[in-house]
């Protein structure tokens, strides 16, 4: 059966419409933008960590609003001329996790992490991914610029910091459980500082570090 007699399957839970022709290409382009993010023009690399889509929704539109907020964020970054990388949609390595993990932080100027409210636990019986915790704290050993994002309807301690702010680093909350959609998270002044404060860093960051050793020339 084609995509276009599918497509009046989907219909959006809040409108109770029939998705309409845009609205369902563009769901698929969203997913495929984030897919094949290694296709993009050159930019600064940094490290997104998230939870793996299928663990937020289906594997088909509608989207839940955890994918949909996944999606914006991946998008938000890239709008600020930055190259979000994640395992395995853009890199992946002959290693073991943790030392794929490794090789991305080392070659990254910056990494983001989103902590969102899986559809079911793990198959160990945990509430989210231990790589949530392990990724965003191996950026911070390396010394990487954080950007974190967490939903209210998640608990979660360690660098999450629901024992206590961890300032600098206490993450923005998506307060979804009084109404906040993803369009109004992101289009807040609070992400939007958050992000550029974050990019800007990113960005010394990398300058710093790919500049010449030794300055050839002299200013008065």
């Amino acid at each position: 059966m084609s995509k276009d007699k599918l497509k009046v399957k989907y219909t959006d839970s809040s409108l109770k419409e029939p998705l309409s022709n845009e609205e369902y290409r563009q769901t698929y382009a969203d997913m495929n933008d984030l897919n094949e993010a290694a296709s993009a023009f050159f930019r600064i690399p940094v490290f997104f960590s998230h939870q793996n889509l299928f663990t937020l929704g289906p594997s088909q539109p509608l989207l839940s609003p955890e994918q949909k907020f996944i999606i914006r964020m991946f998008k938000e970054i890239k709008k600020v001329l930055l190259f979000p990388r994640t395992i395995p949609n853009t890199d992946q390595y002959p290693n073991t996790t943790l030392e794929n993990i490794r090789t991305m932080i080392n070659s990254s100027y910056g990494a983001a992490a989103a902590l969102l409210k899986p559809t079911s636990a793990t198959g160990q019986g945990e509430p989210y991914t231990p790589f949530l915790q392990i990724e965003p704290s191996m950026a911070l050993q390396y010394g990487l610029p954080l950007l974190l994002v967490k939903q209210d309807t998640i608990s979660a301690g360690g660098i999450w910091g629901d024992a206590g702010p961890l300032a600098p680093y206490t993450p923005l909350t998506w307060h979804s459980s009084t109404g906040v959609t993803v369009n109004e998270f992101f289009d807040s002044v609070q992400w939007k500082e958050a992000l550029q404060n974050w990019a800007g860093q990113v960005r010394s960051g990398y300058f710093i570090q790919t500049g010449p050793e030794f300055k050839h020339t002299c200013r008065n």
